[in-house]
C-alpha cells in the first residue's frame, strides 16, 4: 500500500524556493481512475435525481395557468358549436 502523503508534503512538492514547479508529475493509480469515475457517475445521478424531483415536487404555476385557459376555450367552443 503506497505510504500517506500529508498536504504540506504535497505543497512542498509543488512549491519550491524559486516559486511553483512547472512540472509536476500526478500519478494516477486505477484504484484511482476507479473512484474519480464512480463519483463523476454518482454526481451526474444526483444531478438528474435533484432535477427530477424539483421539477415534480414544486408545480409550475404558469403552466397550470393556461392548462385552466385551454380547458375554458374548449368549454367555450363546445358550447359554440353546439
Amino acid at each position: 500500500m503506497p505510504e500517506k502523503r500529508s498536504i504540506k508534503d504535497l505543497i512542498d512538492g509543488l512549491v519550491d524556493k524559486d516559486g511553483i514547479k512547472t512540472e509536476v508529475t500526478v500519478t494516477l493509480t486505477n484504484q484511482t481512475l476507479t473512484k474519480i469515475v464512480l463519483a463523476l457517475l454518482a454526481s451526474g445521478a444526483t444531478i438528474v435525481v435533484v432535477a427530477h424531483l424539483t421539477k415534480n415536487l414544486f408545480p409550475n404555476h404558469q403552466i397550470a395557468a393556461l392548462q385552466v385557459d385551454i380547458k375554458s376555450i374548449k368549454e367555450t367552443l363546445k358550447k359554440q358549436l353546439k
